[in-house]
C-alpha cells in the first residue's frame, strides 16, 4: 500500500511537469512544530529546524491568476520538554515525508522585471519514515505501534516575490488531520517556511 501511494503521487507530478508553462526546483528551510491535544490537555512543544526541497511547476490560468504544486521532501516534527518526578526529560521526533501543495497564485507586477504574489491552498502529505532520539538515543518510529498516522493534509498561505527566475517566499501550513489513531488524542503539524526557488523558463 505505501509503495503504490508513493508510486501514484510521482506519477501524478510528473504528469503535471510534462503539461506545466513553467517548472523549476524548489528549496528552504522548515520551523516545523506540532500540536498535541488529549484529555483536554495541551502540551506545547517546541519547534525544530528542518528543510524541504523538490521540483515544481506552474501553470497560468488566466491573466495574473496561476496554480502551482510540486514534490516536496520535507522534514518536520517538534521538541518537548516535560518535567516528572522532578526531572526534565527532553525528547525530539523528526519526520520525513512527501508533499503536494495545490496553490492558487495572484501576481501583481511592480514593474518589467519582478511580481509580488500571494498564494493560498491544501496540501496532501505523507510520512514516509519517523525518528524519536530522547536522553541521547534515537531509535525509529513504528506507525502502526505508536498508533500514528502517515497521511496529512492540510491548508497553506504564503507570500513572495517573483524576480526573474528566482523567486523566493514565506508561508505557513496548517494541518487538519488527525495524526494520531485515537479519537480521543488530536496530533497535527504547523509549518513556518522560507523558501527560494528557481523556475527554468520564467
Amino acid at each position: 500500500m505505501k509503495s503504490k501511494l508513493i508510486f501514484f503521487i510521482v506519477f501524478v507530478l510528473f504528469v503535471q511537469v510534462a503539461n506545466a508553462q513553467v517548472f523549476g526546483i524548489k528549496g528552504g528551510i522548515n520551523i516545523a512544530n506540532m500540536t498535541f491535544t488529549a484529555s483536554g490537555m495541551d502540551l506545547s512543544p517546541k519547534s525544530i529546524i528542518g528543510i524541504h526541497v523538490g521540483p515544481v511547476a506552474e501553470f497560468e490560468l488566466q491573466e495574473n491568476l496561476y496554480f502551482n504544486t510540486g514534490l516536496l521532501y520535507s522534514i518536520k516534527g517538534y521538541k518537548l520538554k516535560m518535567e516528572f518526578l522532578g526531572e526534565s526529560i527532553e525528547s525530539t521526533a523528526k519526520f520525513n515525508c512527501l508533499e503536494i501543495p495545490l496553490n492558487f497564485v495572484y501576481k501583481y507586477s511592480l514593474n518589467d522585471a519582478s511580481k509580488l504574489f500571494a498564494q493560498a491552498g491544501p496540501y496532501l502529505g505523507y510520512a514516509l519514515s519517523g525518528t524519536a532520539k530522547s536522553d541521547g538515543e534515537s531509535e525509529k518510529i513504528d506507525f502502526k505501534d505508536e498508533g500514528m498516522r502517515r497521511i496529512d493534509f492540510g491548508l497553506g498561505i504564503g507570500v513572495g516575490l517573483e524576480l526573474g527566475p528566482i523567486v523566493p517566499s514565506i508561508s505557513y501550513q496548517l494541518g487538519l488531520a488527525n495524526l494520531s489513531d485515537d479519537s480521543d488524542v488530536k496530533v497535527k503539524n504547523k509549518v513556518l517556511q522560507l523558501s527560494i526557488a528557481y523556475m527554468f523558463g520564467q
